[in-house]
């Protein structure tokens, strides 16, 4: 069982990354729970925790002077892997700390089932070095070398699958890195592993990989310095093609997605319905559901309800003469004042005089 250490300067952050994470059946035991950076310092050079779960912003050392500091300390093999916890609008950040070399990152606030995802994905890389160091223990130099451009392979499909060409060009360029010296065969079985891997997830994805070009042969061999430029750019030009390929599909899906999301809105608006109601019942994150409905219709999702609500008051008011207090409940709401605010915010006059005026 791998061991974990928690960073977050909110302790209700704390405590519920402890509750709401099944660490033990994921393979994972929580070994430290740190309230910033200076103590998770400290903390991590005793503890010496596989995978260390930090916030980005905390008092007297934040999340990203922590994995640098770490980083240098424990440099190769020997490093924890981090996952950073990063609030909306927080991207900029993140994107330091995938610089830094972080590979995983989760939105605040934490969603069981892509905490578990992310998880999954670190222990199939822990699992996959230490068969590493297994195998070197037993002797030949180059034992290793096979399970890192795997598992580095894993990586750059990860990358691509999130659309997120800095991090892709990173694992791209620590792999030239790792491998330098070796026999440029590897690079060829590298390209051809990460063509198949891509058409693959493109197809699974419901896009059509046909499109997508191979890296194509290796150059000769002999011409070193040419031979790893040439296979770098043959590499980052097909990475770059997969990653338009998938935001391709995702902004496709999405569009799809956001309409099914409007069409639910408008069939039960009269229900207490909230944005985290609809976003676990279309398996999305609370707050890249607000923002997505805001990007493609122009405004947000409670605005849109109380927007049909109002609609449909006025259209009562026009047509029935039942009292506004009825109306107000039959589209939706349980308090009358509340109903008031949203009507006279929108039509700009009470539901007495709209009545009148419409006679």
């Amino acid at each position: 069982m791998y061991t974990v250490l928690l960073v977050d300067d909110e302790p209700l952050a704390l405590e519920g990354l402890q509750l709401f994470v099944n660490w033990e059946q994921l393979g994972f035991r929580v070994c430290g729970a740190c309230e910033n950076g200076v103590e998770a310092l400290a903390a991590a050079r005793e503890l010496m925790p596989d995978v260390i779960v930090t916030d980005i912003r905390m008092p007297e050392m934040d999340g990203l002077e922590l994995i640098k500091q770490l980083s240098g300390e424990r440099g190769g093999e020997a490093s924890s892997e981090f996952v950073v916890l990063s609030a909306y609008g927080e991207f900029a950040l993140a994107k330091r700390a995938m610089q830094l070399g972080v590979h995983y990152y989760l939105l605040k606030p934490i969603i069981e089932e892509e905490a578990a995802e992310v998880l999954t994905q670190i222990r199939t890389r822990l699992d996959s070095r230490r068969a590493a160091r297994r195998k070197g223990d037993d002797g030949g130099e180059d034992a290793s070398l096979p399970l890192i451009a795997a598992h580095l392979l894993k990586d750059v499909l990860q990358a691509i699958e999130d659309t997120d060409r800095v991090r892709a060009a990173g694992v791209i360029d620590r792999l030239f890195r790792e491998l330098e010296g070796h026999s440029f065969e590897w690079a060829e079985l590298f390209a051809g592993s990460l063509s198949v891997q891509c058409a693959k997830l493109i197809r699974e994805s419901g896009g059509e990989p046909a499109s997508l070009l191979h890296p194509g042969p290796v150059p000769d061999p002999f011409e070193t310095d040419t031979v790893e430029a040439a296979v770098r750019l043959r590499i980052l030009s097909f990475v770059e093609q997969a990653i338009g390929a998938m935001q391709s599909i995702r902004e496709s899906r999405a569009c799809c997605t956001m309409h099914e999301i409007d069409r639910y809105v408008r069939e039960n608006y009269r229900s207490p319905l909230t944005i985290r109601d609809i976003a676990a019942r279309f398996y999305l994150n609370p707050v890249y559901l607000g923002k997505a409905y805001q990007d493609k219709f122009g405004s947000g999702l409670l605005d849109r309800m109380h927007d049909l609500r109002i609609a449909e008051a006025c259209e009562k008011l026009r047509s029935t003469t039942e009292p506004t207090c009825v109306i107000a409940e039959q589209a939706g709401y349980a308090h009358y004042r509340h109903f008031l605010q949203h009507f006279e915010r929108r039509i700009g006059m009470k539901p007495a005089e709209y009545r009148a005026s419409e006679k």
